[in-house]
């Protein structure tokens, strides 16, 4: 990784200042001055980028120190002995993996009993460097959506804000024929079902917000033409954007909807065959799962309910979706968890059949993790 790499990332940090001070400034366009960053490759644009880039830069590096702690971060960048960050799904233990010798990653596999190995064997499902290559793209991974062996892969060209929606099959190890395929846009994409996707993206003139992220949701088919797709939930323009999700759990699969209106704030609906359903947290509570027909909401603000405190900041609260169903404003929420003063929920996963499982901090903790070994 590469001097290149940092740049490109405190540059992403300009463009975005940027933005947000021209978002707020309440400007219109007659009396902007910076209203041309908008045409992000326009030649003024790209010009005026690369000064700003270097002036910026000249502050640190003029530090003594610069070099050093810049040698000192890309030696643990680049490091092959780390702990990978893996994910347990159906085809096995999946890892993406960037060093100094796959700077764009591998996508690898591996299994549960060969993590026990000092060094186990990793499958590559994807090699984005050897992707990039041989379609002359300077492809950047921006995640993945699977279900069982077919992905929704979101690589990006040159770590810009839109992604191309490919449909990959992950034991074959190549792309669908007659797959789902979007063309790069500001979008995002989750399964409803084998052969049907939901989708926020920029589907026509006038269905994306001023900020350029789109605000309507459409469901698409197999081999359904794009301009063929069914809305299912419009927003309004001044939103942020909208962003589909889908939980699976066993036969239970639900949809779910994030209307942003500013940066902080969301709000939520569940997706079913019919209406959307708005739910009842708070703006600034996340729904971060499903757990046995429940969804899980961690607090990041106190909820005042019914005029007293019903949750506290930092609790895990779940919502069942039956009750949400019928009426969401008369559900009863119980309390997953509550952290006391000195605790805070770190993280949390699920396993079939049990409850979550959830990793608290505190001043004397003790954690147990599952250890593989990273690709060589």
């Amino acid at each position: 990784m590469k001097k290149s790499i940092l740049h490109a990332a405190l540059l992403s940090a300009i463009c975005l200042t940027v933005a947000l001070l021209h978002g707020q400034s309440g400007a219109t366009s007659a009396d902007d001055a910076f209203l041309w960053l908008a045409e992000v490759e326009g030649p003024r644009t790209l010009a005026w980028a690369p000064a700003e880039k270097e002036r910026t830069l000249g502050a640190p590096q003029s530090d003594s120190r610069y070099n050093r702690s810049y040698l000192d971060k890309l030696t643990i960048g680049e490091a092959k002995h780390r702990i990978p960050s893996v994910s347990l799904e159906q085809q096995g233990l999946l890892s993406f993996w960037q060093d100094e010798s796959h700077v764009r990653g591998i996508w690898g596999r591996t299994t549960l009993e060969n993590c026990g190995f000092q060094d186990p064997r990793w499958e590559t499902i994807l090699d984005l460097d050897v992707l990039a290559l041989a379609e002359n793209k300077s492809w950047v991974c921006k995640g993945h959506s699977c279900l069982a062996r077919r992905c929704l892969v979101k690589p990006s060209d040159g770590r810009k804000d839109g992604v191309s929606i490919r449909e990959f099959d992950s034991e074959a190890k190549s792309s669908v024929a007659n797959g789902f395929e979007l063309p790069e846009g500001k979008q995002s994409v989750g399964w409803v079902g084998r052969d049907s996707v939901i989708a926020a993206r920029n589907w026509s003139e006038g269905t994306t917000t001023e900020a350029g992220y789109p605000f309507v949701l459409k469901e698409l088919k197999r081999a359904q033409p794009v301009d063929k797709a069914r809305e299912v939930l419009r927003r309004q323009r001044t939103d942020l954007k909208i962003v589909p999700w889908v939980f699976g759990e066993r036969r239970i699969a639900v949809t779910r909807v994030v209307c942003w209106t500013n940066g902080f704030e969301r709000q939520y609906a569940l997706f079913e065959p019919a209406e959307p359903i708005e739910l009842d947290p708070p703006k600034k509570a996340p729904i971060v799962g499903i757990a046995s027909g429940r969804l899980l909401v961690t607090m990041n603000e106190d909820w005042i309910r019914y005029g007293v405190t019903s949750f506290k900041a930092g609790a895990m609260i779940s919502h069942d979706l039956v009750e949400c169903k019928q009426d969401p404003l008369l559900a009863k929420p119980p309390v997953v968890f509550q952290p006391n003063c000195r605790q805070a929920l770190r993280r949390f996963g699920g396993a079939r059949n049990v409850p979550p499982l959830l990793t608290c901090q505190s001043k004397a903790f003790a954690c147990k993790y599952l250890t593989c070994h990273a690709p060589r």
